[in-house]
């Protein structure tokens, strides 16, 4: 992994890994800690890495976040920070960049750990570098929507410390297994393209919704299953293949993050009208690398279904305020930012490839439902 990525990380060491959460995984069995110690973690999240904490045996206690960046708060961090706490998880939700000066002065003040979930976050910078850099571990993924796409694969990154004489586990899976894995993520790619994806994954959601609730699961995975448990081998490994996707698609990366930011900035200017639309503060903390392109609106259920009937995809309540569901209801604290955030953000398209006519009719159909045509 240094190979295809050395010339971004210059301190710490690289190991490929199937899947971001298998990252994590591997670095909370690293760092051995004890039943029942805390995981200070942002409210609004994947629930998923949330899921892998309490597996563990630890505690998770939920951060608010910052309302402009989707990030962990600084400042909420801090009052919650007790005897018990070991290990903060701090999330570039969008490819925004967490607040790390603080952060980072906050877990060497108590002697915490650090780790950075990077899902979202190739490309992203915090004082000039690629965030991942700033702790003692982060986590990396390369699935079918991220900027770098390798139908799969993840990347742990280990401080020196923690590396030293470390060799993820073995991962035990089948041939056949890991080749149906591989290939359902290559053709879930080609049919996620935004051009295809109308005439095939959208249709196959809706029927799904009625008669195949496990194809809709394939297309669009629950973003609130209690039963979920990690298991090692569920999924395929590494592949040497994804190392020479990798690569080239680097080679992109600027040009591909320079488009989107452009995207973005385009529909906020054109959307910089409309009282009822906040906007995010991607750069706040550095330089986001425009991966996904949130903004609040008041009903993201009714813009979206609105924008659907005009052919323009969105995805509304893309991740939840943890500390609102159910299955985490033990340790539920008021997070007045994450609920906010998972009642009304919607994520807009801001592929690279949308032409001048794409993002003018993005701007206009919303603009219409706003009572602004």
């Amino acid at each position: 992994m240094t190979a295809v990525w050395g010339h971004l990380f210059h301190r710490q060491r690289l190991f490929p890994t199937p899947t971001g959460r298998h990252a994590l995984w591997y670095f909370l069995e690293r760092i051995d800690l004890q039943a029942g110690d805390e995981v200070l973690i942002a409210a609004y999240n994947f629930y998923v890495i949330v899921r892998l904490v309490v597996q563990k045996g630890l505690v998770p206690v939920f951060v608010d976040i910052d309302p402009e960046t989707l990030c962990l708060d600084s400042q909420d961090l801090a009052q919650k920070v007790t005897d018990r706490s070991r290990l903060v998880i701090v999330t570039h939700m969008f490819g925004n960049p967490a607040n790390m000066t603080e952060i980072g002065a906050i877990c060497r003040q108590h002697e915490l750990l650090l780790f950075e979930d990077c899902a979202h976050g190739v490309g992203t910078l915090w004082e000039t570098e690629q965030v991942g850099q700033a702790g003692d571990g982060a986590l990396f993924s390369f699935g079918v929507e991220k900027l770098i796409n390798t139908f799969g694969g993840g990347m742990l990154v280990l401080s020196d410390r923690l590396a030293a004489g470390y060799s993820p586990p073995p991962h035990p899976v089948s041939k056949l297994t890991s080749f149906v894995d591989t290939f359902a993520r290559c053709i879930r790619s080609v049919l996620t393209a935004p051009r295809l994806y109308g005439w095939t994954l959208y249709p196959a959601t809706r029927l799904g919704e009625w008669t195949l609730p496990q194809l809709r699961e394939w297309i669009i995975p629950a973003k609130d299953d209690p039963d979920y448990r990690f298991v090692n081998r569920s999924r395929a490994p590494f592949k040497p293949f994804m190392k020479q996707m990798q690569t080239l698609q680097l080679a992109r990366l600027v040009e591909n993050i320079a488009r989107r930011r452009d995207i973005i900035q385009q529909i906020k200017t054109g959307l910089s009208h409309i009282a009822e639309i906040r906007f995010l503060d991607e750069d706040k903390h550095g330089r986001s690398n425009g991966s996904y392109f949130g903004l609040y609106v008041p009903d993201p259920a009714a813009l979206t279904r609105h924008l659907a009937r005009h052919g323009i995809g969105s995805n509304p309540q893309e991740y939840y305020d943890c500390a609102a569901l159910a299955q985490f209801s033990a340790y539920r604290p008021p997070c007045l930012h994450a609920g906010y955030a998972s009642d009304h953000l919607l994520r807009l398209p801001s592929y690279p490839w949308l032409r001048p006519a794409e993002i003018e009719h993005i701007g206009t159909t919303i603009g219409a439902f706003f009572g602004h045509g």
